[in-house]
């Protein structure tokens, strides 16, 4: 297992690791094959990435991070602080991830995807971001935008180049086609509006006015700007 004692010490192999961060021997940090890399990978303090995962170069990555076993985090994507990514899920390139988000496993967070802070994404969900996957050109992708505080339920599939607003909550199983306004509860094939979140009920007692809750500010565990704030 990799652990740094140091912290932010000069790179090695352009690789940058952050003090207390435990790494598994099998996880595989930078180009695969023979290309060489030639973009920095940092990973910042106290991070726990486990067994068969890997971070592609020129990922950015903020204090904190929990992964499951067989992550994937693309080149140039960038993940706050206090995130937490569960077994096989993939994040592709050019992705931006806030604080606190947590990503449920086996899900696929597509190329060109902005998911904000305190994001919660349920196991097996699909953020797509290719309007017409026939085109050999691949000319115009472009992922979602997640806004924080949104809560994308199991199974769930969001379009290219929806919104989904700050808040709102996406029902397990939707495809959802258009964007989403602020504290809604969408559901379905395609998603439509169910209601708004200040109407949700809780079966088990969830304190009233639960979610239209504002992302947990508290949660970060050191002052100051993480160091992905500075990278969006």
């Amino acid at each position: 297992m990799r652990r740094s004692a140091l912290g932010h010490d000069p790179p090695i192999g352009n690789v940058r690791i952050g003090k207390g961060a435990l790494i598994d021997d099998d996880v595989r940090l930078g180009s695969e094959g023979r290309r060489a890399q030639t973009r920095l990978i940092e990973i910042g303090r106290d991070a726990r990435i486990r067994g068969g995962s890997a971070i592609d170069e020129g990922a950015r990555i903020g204090d904190r991070l929990e992964t499951g076993r067989n992550v994937l985090i693309g080149e140039d994507t960038v993940i706050g602080a206090d995130c937490h990514i569960s077994s096989n899920t993939v994040i592709e390139g050019g992705c931006v991830v806030g604080d606190r988000v947590r990503i449920e496993a086996n899900c696929y967070i597509s190329r060109f995807t902005t998911i904000g802070d305190g994001v919660a994404i349920g196991p097996g969900a699909c953020l797509a971001n290719d309007p017409h996957p026939g085109s050999a050109a691949h000319g115009c992708l472009r992922g979602p935008t997640i806004e924080p505080g949104a809560q994308i339920g199991m199974n769930a599939t969001v379009l290219p180049f929806v919104t989904i607003g700050e808040r709102s909550v996406v029902g397990a199983g939707s495809v959802v086609t258009r964007d989403v306004a602020p504290e809604l509860v969408v559901a379905g094939n395609p998603a439509r509006v169910l209601k708004s979140i200040a109407e949700v009920v809780c079966p088990l007692d969830l304190e009233e006015g639960e979610y239209l809750r504002q992302p947990d500010q508290a949660a970060a565990t050191t002052p100051g700007p993480s160091p992905a704030q500075n990278w969006k």
